[in-house]
């Protein structure tokens, strides 16, 4: 990478991290010049850069997000193992302290700001979806799955990841609080979804696996 380019990008991510500190303190309703402030820079570089509070915060959720769409092949070649290693990122991710502050935070204050939250939706959840329907489209392509709605299987393989657990954190009451309990979490939602979901011609029978392996 050139040098220029990495100054710039070391300098977006000095600003990303001084909006998610200043949202955690004072919540969405934190200005630009705080922003600014608190990075080092002028409020100029800030919206020369992203543009609007909008555009910096969506950079914010694709940047903590995309640790977990970059464990998801868009092709899923092998899907039962593409789906599980997605699962269980997006499991430790939802577990993580940052995130559970940010939810807290954006659930009692986001309301105030709906084109705010809306765009936030956008980059976050319904970009998670998008790159899990395209990752089971592929899946259909190759006869794995049943034909239907790739952007509904998505939801639906993400609803049963989450189930109540965000509600529990959010509450602070106590959720699946090891990565045991996380994995065998994941595990046991994508095993439901192929068996709901899988083509019975695509099933690898246990003995038949086993005949299979060297």
């Amino acid at each position: 990478m050139p040098a220029s380019r990495a100054r710039t990008s070391k300098r977006q991510q000095r600003m990303r991290e001084a909006a998610i500190e200043l949202m955690f303190e004072l919540g969405y309703a934190v200005s630009m010049d705080a922003v600014a402030q608190r990075a080092g820079c002028s409020k100029q570089t800030v919206y020369a850069h992203f543009g609007s509070k909008e555009g910096l915060f969506r950079s914010v959720v694709r940047d903590l997000l995309g640790p977990i769409s970059a464990s998801l092949e868009t092709d899923c070649g092998d899907l039962e193992q593409a789906l599980r290693t997605f699962a269980r990122a997006h499991l430790e991710h939802l577990a993580q302290t940052r995130t559970v502050t940010a939810i807290r935070m954006l659930t009692t204050d986001i309301a105030r700001f709906p084109e705010e939250a809306r765009a936030l939706f956008n980059a976050g959840a319904l970009s998670i979806q998008q790159r899990l329907a395209e990752c089971l489209d592929a899946a259909m392509q190759r006869g794995e799955l049943r034909r239907d709605d790739p952007l509904a299987l998505a939801e639906l393989l993400l609803g049963m990841l989450v189930g109540f657990d965000i509600d529990r954190r959010r509450l602070g009451l106590p959720g699946r609080d090891t990565a045991q309990q996380r994995e065998d979490w994941a595990d046991r939602s994508v095993d439901a979804f192929l068996r709901a979901h899988r083509e019975p011609s695509a099933i690898v029978s246990p003995t038949h696996r086993s005949r299979m392996s060297p």
